[in-house]
């Protein structure tokens, strides 16, 4: 085997496993505390009761605009049901389920069910529903993500969110299979082909992902019990060893190329046609934004410059303009700012308000006589009034970046076809 084909090896299981082995370590974090919070068991939903803030690290970029509910469902032993009773008309939810590797396959909420009441049983790939009432789905996998948004319109309206998340509910007869390798470190290889493995066998990959896993089974990409690190040749494993760091770096940036600006944000390319690119875009946001929600329901976009091309940076100040058109979405938009990590992870951090986004729900800000917004970013809080009132705080001396989120938006907003925020550096 050549060097460089060994090497392409290596990077394509790196890339093919980082989904699944993120979604593997969120999962182990909350069924066995690690983070700090009890033990949650599989097939309950946990509420986050407050909005995340700077304390929170269960997952990466979450958003501040709604209090999330999670669960980690196992359909190996039998169905189980999600029942969503009537919800507040007007009210934005969502309940997105994900497979095993981070794809969507299916979701209640709003667009699709209103006020609701909304209800479905999921089955593993060969499971049995046929005694479901309502609607059945057969899952891609019988390792499920469920994790729910709640509309939060400021801290006053905690009571109402907490009681949407109420009337979600999760029913099941059915027993559940115990993951036994603990995640550690996607930069462990004998660790993340361990977790890969075990994460193979309990959702045997089909399609794509089949040929995929048979192709790269000479690296280490083989489902089944034990550690495959044990099985494979020095040369293999000096091939990890080496190339781990490089294929994280590289993921990292070919997340950036898959993605175009458009008035100095980064955006997903219109469509990811080439299936390795495809697989990229998916380890990428695995890294930058787990649990991101598909295109139709809410759009994303990053900033990590200002519009000199600069990056930003908690040291200097900065303002940035919303133009008078807003941002065309049906439900509600906002602007979030978080610190950025070595590992490509991204946080909110402590500032002396607690605010960590700003937007077309946020009380007291004021805009512009054409109905622009403009909004102070800075460490310090500013003299001016009205700068106060539209302050979105900076870690004092960290790199940042923004995110826009936009739910339910606009066709052409889905396109990114419409004018964006500018940013100004001002010192």
């Amino acid at each position: 085997m050549k060097r460089e084909s060994l090497e392409e090896l290596v990077y394509d299981a790196f890339v093919f496993g980082l989904p699944i082995y993120e979604l593997a370590r969120t999962r182990h974090n909350d069924l066995n505390g690690v983070l700090g919070a009890p033990p949650l068991a599989p097939n309950t939903a946990r509420h986050g009761r407050s909005l995340s803030g700077a304390d929170d690290r269960w997952i990466t970029t979450p958003n501040n605009d709604t209090l999330y509910s999670r669960a980690w469902l196992d359909l190996s032993g039998g169905p189980v049901t999600v029942t969503v009773d009537a919800q507040p008309r007007g009210r934005y939810w969502s309940v997105a389920l994900m497979d095993a590797s981070t794809r969507h396959f299916a979701l209640l909420g709003q667009r699709l069910h209103g006020a609701g009441p909304a209800r479905i049983t999921l089955a593993g790939p060969r499971g049995d529903a046929s005694n479901a009432k309502g609607p059945a789905v057969h899952a891609p996998s019988n390792d499920v993500w469920l994790l729910a948004r709640w509309i939060v319109d400021g801290e006053q309206d905690l009571p109402e969110a907490r009681a949407m998340q109420d009337r979600m509910s999760i029913t099941t007869a059915a027993g559940t299979t115990p993951c036994r390798i603990a995640p550690t470190s996607a930069m462990d290889p004998e660790n993340f082909l361990a977790v890969l493995a075990e994460q193979l066998a309990r959702n045997p990959p089909t399609g794509q992902d089949a040929e995929r896993a048979n192709r790269l089974a000479s690296v280490g990409v083989q489902p089944g019990g034990g550690h495959p690190w044990d099985r494979l040749p020095a040369e293999v494993r000096d091939a990890w060893t080496a190339g781990v760091e490089p294929a994280h770096r590289r993921v990292l940036q070919t997340f950036i190329e898959h993605r175009r600006q458009v008035d100095g944000w980064w955006v997903p390319e219109n469509h990811l046609e080439d299936e390795a690119a495809a697989y990229e875009w998916r380890a990428g946001v695995a890294l930058a934004g787990l649990g991101a929600l598909e295109p139709i329901e809410a759009v994303y976009a990053v900033r990590t410059t200002d519009d000199t091309g600069k990056s930003l940076h908690g040291q200097h100040r900065y303002r940035l303009t919303v133009p008078p058109s807003g941002i065309p979405a049906e439900s509600f938009w906002s602007i979030s700012l978080y610190e950025l990590m070595p590992d490509g992870r991204r946080f909110f951090a402590r500032n002396p308000i607690g605010r960590h986004s700003i937007g077309d729900r946020t009380p007291g800000l004021r805009h512009e006589p054409d109905g622009s917004l403009v909004v102070t970013l800075q460490h310090r809080a500013p003299d001016d009034a009205r700068e106060r009132a539209n302050w979105l705080p900076l870690p004092a001396a960290a790199p940042f970046a923004l995110t826009l989120r936009a739910y339910h938006p606009s066709e052409a907003l889905r396109r990114w076809a419409v004018p964006l925020p500018k940013m100004v550096r001002v010192d």
